[in-house]
């Protein structure tokens, strides 16, 4: 049996039928969890040092001044819901923001 391509692949003689839009979207691949973050600040670790940490993990805050960001969490007290997201990208920022020390929590929202 002689390679015809280079790569050496056993399939080459047959091609795999590419799925059109519509049937990816069908079965979900544009479908995906939504979740939401929320901090709840500790009292152990100051309030404005969290606040700095959070907007370092979340480029959403970024476009938010940081006196309108104080103004917020004055107004929400000791919970503020600071994101809503994809899953993969919310999850990430959950795991860091859990290595820095902060009280994130995750929810899940629904789907898209």
């Amino acid at each position: 049996m002689v390679n015809s391509n280079e790569y050496g692949d056993l399939n080459d003689e047959i091609p795999i039928p590419e799925a059109s839009y519509a049937d990816l979207y069908e079965l979900g691949f544009w479908n995906y969890k939504k979740a939401k973050l929320t901090i709840i600040w500790g009292r152990e670790v100051n309030k404005n040092k969290q606040i700095l940490l959070l907007r370092k993990l979340c480029p959403q805050l970024n476009e938010i001044s940081l006196s309108r960001i104080y103004q917020i969490v004055q107004e929400k007290g000791e919970r503020w819901q600071f994101a809503e997201m994809r899953w993969g990208d919310a999850m990430d920022i959950f795991k860091e923001a859990q290595r820095k020390g902060l009280n994130v929590i995750i929810e899940e929202v629904g789907r898209n």
